[in-house]
């Protein structure tokens, strides 16, 4: 839902691009189960609820005599909703002597900002699960991981033996191609070294050079490859660790999020993102000589992991951190 106030018809259409662009680029948000809470729901709380799995009935009935039987075991998980969002103030002179609208880029700047803002909540809360590799898993702790300790084909392998092990449900490929996989999400930084190692499988082997193919190119947004059960993912988003780890100097420790399907939730109201942009008008008492204009977004939402062993983080090192070529 988009609110205006004085506004033409130019003015909608940035308002309709500030969306866009945060819905191109997310990764985390986009990966996690939906829940929308609706008007009227009178509570800011989302308990997310399921039955724990019952043993195998695997002893023959005894002809007569009624079994034991089982109760359900419910298991729930509850996130409460919090609401966040920025704006800015764009004067009349500004936007006059500016020689293109002042509105519509700053409606782009806004919109990286709201992305990068929900997308790193998203993160914030699936990093903190606790099941963890720790570098090339020889240590236990992320002050023991080294620059050396990079991301191989082998700790790839081993988080996905972690989740197939607890039967976790992969994501279904929208492709075809593959059947199924993982989501590994990782840093550039530490996708540089996995990229050096010669078994390593590119997205160009799997999806098909021929651009008639409907199917052609229907990746995860950032995608770079297949790998041992796991589509890998390559986001800046992904958890970082500045000086966090053994070394001197000390090691950048980068985070490898990999998971199934339903590891975690994002909840938001039914509006989702919601967009405004205001103009001066003659009922606005504050601005009376309509010296400004605002653009800005608001998001009420959160995020909960729902079952941790479906959720499995790498803590590495990488060969090349930082900014430098």
């Amino acid at each position: 839902m988009t609110n205006f106030a004085v506004i033409d018809v130019g003015q909608k259409v940035v308002a309709k691009e500030l969306i866009d662009i945060l819905k191109q680029n997310l990764v985390f948000y986009k990966l996690g189960k939906m829940q929308k809470v609706n008007k009227g729901a009178n509570s800011k709380t989302v308990v997310f609820r399921g039955f724990a799995k019952l043993p195998l009935a695997s002893t023959p009935l005894t002809e007569g005599t009624v079994p034991s039987g089982h109760d359900l075991t419910m298991n729930s998980v509850s996130v409460t909703l919090s609401q966040y969002g920025d704006y800015t103030k764009i004067s009349d002179l500004a936007e006059f002597l500016y020689d293109r609208s002042m509105v519509k880029d700053a409606s782009e700047v806004l919109g990286i900002q709201a992305q990068e803002t929900i997308d790193g909540l998203v993160r914030d809360t699936i990093a903190a699960g606790t099941n963890v590799i720790y570098g090339d898993g020889s240590v236990s702790a992320r002050a023991s991981v080294t620059s050396s300790m990079v991301l191989t084909t082998t700790l790839v392998r081993r988080a996905v033996r972690f989740l197939e092990r607890n039967n976790v449900k992969k994501f279904t490929s929208p492709i075809g191609l593959i059947k199924e996989a993982y989501a590994l999400v990782a840093h550039p930084d530490t996708l540089n070294d996995l990229r050096a190692d010669t078994a390593f499988v590119n997205a160009v082997n799997y999806s098909s050079p021929n651009p008639d193919n409907p199917n052609r190119g229907d990746l995860f947004t950032g995608e770079v490859g297949y790998w041992m059960g796991a589509r890998i993912i390559s986001s800046t988003a992904a958890p970082v660790w500045a000086g966090a780890g053994g070394g001197t100097p000390a090691a950048t420790v980068y985070g490898v999020l990999v998971f199934g399907e339903g590891a975690y939730a994002v909840s938001e109201l039914e509006s989702g993102l919601e967009t405004y942009i205001h103009t001066g008008g003659v009922q606005d008492t504050n601005n009376p000589l309509e010296q400004y204009s605002t653009v800005g977004w608001k998001w009420t939402g959160a995020a909960a992991i729902l079952d941790n062993n479906r959720i499995v983080r790498l803590e590495v090192g990488a060969t090349l951190s930082g900014s430098s070529a």
